[in-house]
């Protein structure tokens, strides 16, 4: 009982400010799609043309923009800059190579939505980014909780709230097993506390599943030790520390092209797409590959589906000068555990972009929880402050009536 309301009410309005922004972006992909349709126009064509050309046409266009990143989405291209305090993007329809335009469509609201739920106010490209928030906590120079900042501790601390209530909102929901469907009943003809109080109730016990997920989802994004701690009890097997490096091959003479590249990265999921390419950083260096592998049987799922400007399910890298010389950074889980760690955590399971918008609405509707706990929270709790308010009201008017000398 402590626990419950003294958490909601230290960080409760943290947690509801994160939530309700993490509600309003779910339908960011749709949002951002409908407010910058001329960037993402494309045109059918039965031989779209390749990242290359894409490269070279913002090359062309604007010599000074540098980038090495670009992915592709439902016939277009972006590609971002390589500056780490910008969003900048030029969009390149991939049926004709001609350039839509450019601009960062992250630089509004959604942005600063993003920054807040996504980042903690720590994103230097997004609106809203505060610099103090993005230097080192105290806890960074933990194992456990290695490198984390200001605003990855604000986040985490909301995770972790989010967590204690949802379990003891259920301890202190439980009616017993005899009684457990009193606990879904809202006494709609009994007053505001009764009608509040029940709310409050249906509403967190319902939404308990989701917001457990949420919870822990999203402490996984900023503490390590949690990732750790999911593959310690259910078996699967973490990623090695290096597996998004590459070392050189030390194979020297002209680089490979990206079309060789692509080849190479391709061969190693037989069927698979490119999705995105990352440009060797230097003569030295590789290409990154992010590939859409639908399986040896077809089936498995674009758990990116929705995103605006980005899908797939496997990393390669593929040396700059040896197209034989070839590492996947991310395979085919080998597990369970791992699948939905790593494939289904983010996508699915804590932004709901694998699904259509209608199915969105549940991630949408289940968002806005924290908030509409808070206000039949605040609301039971006034009417408790006034009720024991007026009793004190009247026990001193009782009081002072019986002190008072008989006959005045």
């Amino acid at each position: 009982m402590l626990a419950h309301r003294w958490s909601s009410l230290v960080l409760g309005l943290v947690l509801v400010v994160v939530c309700t922004t993490g509600a309003s972006l779910v339908y960011a992909p749709e949002l951002l799609r409908a407010t910058n349709s001329d960037l993402f126009a494309s045109t059918a064509a039965e031989r779209p043309v390749g990242f290359a050309a894409a490269f070279d046409a913002v090359r062309a266009a604007d010599p000074g923009f540098a980038t090495s990143y670009a992915s592709e989405k439902d016939g277009v291209y972006v590609l971002f800059s390589d500056d780490a305090t910008s969003n900048e993007a030029y969009f390149v329809d991939a049926g004709t190579g001609a350039i839509n335009g450019h601009g960062d469509i992250y630089g509004g609201v959604i942005g600063f939505g993003v920054n807040v739920h996504d980042c903690g106010l720590t994103c230097e490209a997004y609106p809203g980014y505060l610099p103090w928030l993005n230097e080192a906590s105290p806890l960074a120079g933990f194992a456990a909780t290695a490198d984390m900042t200001w605003g990855g501790l604000i986040l985490a601390g909301t995770g972790l709230l989010l967590l204690v209530l949802a379990i003891s909102g259920f301890v202190l929901w439980w009616p017993g097993i005899r009684k457990w469907r009193h606990g879904f009943r809202v006494r709609l003809g009994r007053g505001r506390f009764a009608r509040d109080y029940d709310l409050h109730n249906v509403i967190g016990i319902v939404a308990a599943p989701a917001l457990l997920v949420w919870a822990l989802t999203g402490m996984n994004f900023e503490i390590p030790a949690v990732t750790d701690l999911w593959y310690s009890t259910t078996g699967g097997t973490a990623a090695a520390d290096d597996a998004y490096e590459m070392e050189p091959s030390g194979t020297t003479g002209p680089g490979i092209t990206l079309a060789a590249a692509s080849a190479a990265a391709t061969s190693a999921f037989p069927g698979s797409v490119v999705t995105a390419v990352t440009l060797p950083a230097d003569t030295d260096g590789y290409y990154g590959f992010t590939l859409l592998d639908r399986g040896p049987d077809g089936t498995d799922a674009d758990l990116w589906a929705h995103s605006p400007t980005y899908h797939g399910n496997r990393s390669v890298g593929v040396d700059a000068h040896d197209a034989t010389d070839v590492k996947v950074m991310s395979g085919t889980p080998d597990g369970l555990s791992t699948e939905i760690i790593e494939q289904w955590a983010q996508p699915m399971l804590h932004y709901g972009v694998s699904v259509n918008p209608w199915w969105r609405s549940l991630w949408f509707l289940f968002g806005l929880t924290p908030l509409m706990l808070m206000i039949t929270g605040v609301s039971t709790w006034l009417f408790r402050r006034g009720t024991t308010k007026r009793k004190k009201q009247a026990r001193a008017a009782r009081d002072a009536g019986r002190s008072a000398p008989a006959g005045a």
